[in-house]
């Protein structure tokens, strides 16, 4: 079977997710929100991993991390600049302390994860979990380096990178970065009645 068609397999699976996210993203800001311009596409595979994990970004950063645990491992990461994360709270129309902006973001980037995590477990039939999400502060010339900290030996094998637009009704679009990474494991437990599917 052509890896080719695996990793579209994954990549439907992340689309999926992420429309579904966006839908309960709405449902926690009382806004309408949607998610277009999602190409997630297979950057680094089976090993070969000198590549930079991220795209070039700019100032200070919030990163926010999931680890995903069961029979999949990896980590997920959201990189929001300084600039999308005010937009994202400019959507509430409330004031809030530092303290209660960054659990905001936390709660997101657990949505986020989860609802990707859940469409995989469907799709693949397999069990996979996904950690407390974390959230640090980073510059952006250390971003390459901080992420590549934050990894494991086991989830250094595949990365799955998306740059998204989250579109608010109100306010400005904002440009995250999704990056997800998963063990080759993902590519060999695909049901193949599934792969023959979408030949």
């Amino acid at each position: 079977m052509s890896n080719k068609i695996a990793e579209k397999f994954i990549i439907d699976i992340l689309n999926s997710g992420f429309k579904r996210a966006a839908k309960s993203f709405s449902q926690l800001i009382g806004k309408k929100v949607s998610i277009t311009n999602t190409q997630p596409v297979i950057l680094v595979k089976h090993g070969e991993d000198d590549s930079p994990l991220a795209e070039k970004e700019e100032g200070d950063l919030i990163v926010l991390t999931t680890q995903l645990m069961g029979e999949i491992t990896g980590k997920s990461f959201l990189i929001l600049s300084d600039a999308e994360s005010q937009e994202i709270f400019k959507t509430l129309g409330l004031k809030l302390s530092e303290e209660l902006k960054e659990g905001f973001l936390l709660e997101i980037d657990n949505i986020i994860s989860a609802t990707v995590i859940a469409d995989i477990c469907n799709e693949l039939g397999v069990e996979v979990y996904g950690d407390v999400p974390h959230l640090f502060h980073v510059h952006a010339s250390e971003l390459d380096e901080f992420m590549k900290s934050k990894v494991s030996e086991a989830d250094m094998a595949s990365i799955v990178f998306s740059n998204t637009t989250f579109h608010f009704d109100v306010g400005d679009d904002i440009h995250p970065q999704f990056i997800w990474r998963f063990s080759n494991e993902i590519f060999n437990i695909i049901p193949a009645d599934k792969l023959k599917a979408i030949q």
